[in-house]
């Protein structure tokens, strides 16, 4: 055994693998440092741009958009029911063709009078006829441009309405007389909700 291997240290211990000193890092050149202090610095992140919450201002949005799909679905009932008067009209003159003495309340007062008058003469059909085709047509005629926003047909329907509901009052058929003004109430507020989707009014 060599010398070497039995020599300990003067506290009578081995030498700590700990008492080394670890690797020193070694001195930079001068001339690194000097391109490193002269090297262009990174121009400063811009501060983050405050930008307002998407759901800001969508709540005014949203209930205006509500808002305008309930006018455009109240607008488009009280045209349709210009559809429903021609229709029941209609169905009362081919119940009335049929001999029948059957009579739908909705309908028009002038073509019921027309047709009862015809039937109880026998004759005079074909001028009942032409007047019932004249009325019917007239109100699907306004109930389509109504739909197509045509705003004038709102009133003239209306004034077409409330007069053939004279006949009713002359008849005394209160019942009739009181689905020509539920009618009316329906077409009106058709007629409200056209005027309120109005932009020329809206903006003015």
């Amino acid at each position: 055994m060599e010398p070497s291997q039995n020599i300990l240290t003067e506290a009578g211990t081995a030498p700590s693998p700990f008492s080394r000193r670890p690797p020193q890092p070694k001195p930079m050149p001068s001339a690194r440092i000097a391109a490193v202090n002269t090297a262009p610095r990174s121009a400063p992140s811009a501060p983050a741009m405050r930008t307002t919450p998407a759901g800001a201002a969508a709540p005014a949005s949203v209930t205006e958009s509500v808002e305008h799909q309930q006018l455009e679905r109240r607008r488009r009932i009280g045209a349709r029911w210009f559809y429903w008067v021609a229709g029941v009209s209609l169905l009362n003159t081919v119940v009335a063709l049929a001999g029948e003495h059957r009579r739908f309340i909705i309908g028009l007062g002038a073509t019921q009078v027309a047709n009862g008058l015809a039937a109880r003469t026998g004759r005079g059909w074909a001028p009942a006829i032409l007047l019932d085709l004249l009325l019917i047509g007239g109100f699907v005629l306004l109930g389509y441009l109504a739909l197509q926003g045509q705003h004038w047909a709102f009133p003239v329907g209306i004034g077409l309405y409330a007069l053939d509901g004279v006949v009713f009052v002359a008849a005394r058929h209160w019942v009739g007389l009181g689905f020509h003004v539920f009618v009316l109430i329906m077409i009106c507020k058709g007629f409200q909700a056209a005027r309120q989707l109005d932009p020329s009014r809206r903006h003015a």
